[in-house]
C-alpha cells in the first residue's frame, strides 16, 4: 500500500518533515502574538525549512508520490516554506539549468558576470533569486502548458498566503513571508558552490561534489552535484552508489571531498588534473 503512495519509502522522512514545519508555522500564526517569540520561532524554523528547500530540488526532479493530487498538496505546502511555487523550478532549475548548462548566458545558475568574471556568492544569490520567478515567464514562452500549470499554482499559493497576511499581518510575517524569502535566497547561496568558476564543457570538470556525511543527510544527499548532473532523475538515495561506482574515479580529487564551497574554491585547479 505505502509502495503504492510512495515509489521510494525514504521519502515518507521528508513529508514528516513538511508537515511538521507547517505545523510549526500554523502554530506561531495562530498562538503567538509576542513579536521577539515571533522572531525566536521564525528563526528556529529556518534550519528545517532549509533541508525541505534541499528536499523540494529533488522533487522537482523525482516526484515524491506516485499520484498527482498529493504531489500538489504537498508543494503547496513547499511553497508556504520555502517560496518556491509548485512548477517553478521545474521552469527555473530543469529548463533553465540543465537543459542550458552548456549554454552559460541562458543558465538560470550563471555565475558569471558580463565581463566573464566571477560573482561573488552574495552577488550570486541575489541576482539568482530575483531573477526566480521572472525567468518562470521567460522560459515559460515556448512551453505554454507548462506555464499555465505554473501560473494556476502560483496564484492558488498567492491565494492561499494572501489571506494569512490580512487576517494576522505580522504572525503571518514571521512564520510565512520571511521563511520564504530566505529560503529562496538560501536556495541560491546554496547552489553557487555547485558550479562557480568551473567551466562547463568538461564532463567531469564542471560541477563540486559533497561527500560529508551529516551534510548529505542535512541535505538529502544535495552534495552529490555531479552524479545528479548525470542522471537528473535518480532518486537522491541512489545518488552517492551512482557516484561512488561510476564517478569517483573520473572527478578529480578538487572536485569531490567532505567540504566545498569556500573550502573547495580556495583549492587550485586545472583541468590537468582531470583523470
Amino acid at each position: 500500500m505505502r509502495k503504492n503512495l510512495l515509489p521510494y519509502p525514504a521519502d515518507a522522512w521528508a513529508v514528516v518533515l513538511i508537515a511538521a514545519v507547517f505545523a510549526g508555522q500554523l502554530g506561531l500564526y495562530f498562538f503567538v502574538d509576542d513579536v521577539r517569540f515571533l522572531a525566536l520561532g521564525a528563526v528556529g524554523l529556518l534550519p528545517l525549512c532549509t533541508s525541505v528547500t534541499a528536499y523540494n530540488h529533488n522533487h522537482t526532479h523525482v516526484r515524491t508520490f506516485t499520484h498527482r493530487p498529493p504531489n500538489r498538496l504537498l508543494e503547496l505546502l513547499i511553497f508556504l516554506e520555502t517560496g518556491s511555487s509548485p512548477f517553478s523550478g521545474t521552469l527555473n532549475h530543469i529548463v533553465g539549468h540543465h537543459e542550458t548548462y552548456a549554454h552559460p548566458e541562458q543558465d538560470t545558475l550563471n555565475w558569471r558576470r558580463r565581463d566573464g568574471s566571477t560573482m561573488g556568492r552574495h552577488e550570486f544569490a541575489l541576482k539568482a533569486a530575483l531573477w526566480h520567478y521572472p525567468s518562470c515567464f521567460v522560459l515559460g514562452k515556448d512551453r505554454p502548458q507548462l506555464r499555465r500549470s505554473f501560473l494556476v499554482f502560483l496564484v492558488l499559493g498567492l491565494g492561499l498566503l494572501g489571506p494569512l497576511i490580512a487576517h494576522r499581518p505580522v504572525p503571518a510575517l514571521f512564520a510565512f513571508v520571511v521563511p520564504m524569502l530566505a529560503m529562496l535566497y538560501m536556495l541560491k547561496w546554496a547552489a553557487y558552490a555547485h558550479h562557480s568558476g568551473l567551466s562547463s564543457d568538461g564532463e567531469y570538470t564542471g560541477s563540486r561534489t559533497h561527500t560529508g556525511r551529516f551534510y548529505n543527510w542535512a541535505t538529502w544527499n544535495a552534495g552529490y552535484h555531479a552524479a545528479h548532473h548525470f542522471k537528473e532523475v535518480l532518486h537522491w538515495t541512489l545518488l552517492p552508489e551512482y557516484h561512488e561506482r561510476e564517478l569517483a574515479a573520473k572527478i578529480p580529487a578538487e572536485l569531490q571531498g567532505d567540504g566545498w564551497g569556500e573550502d573547495l574554491q580556495k583549492r587550485k585547479f586545472t583541468p590537468a588534473a582531470q583523470h
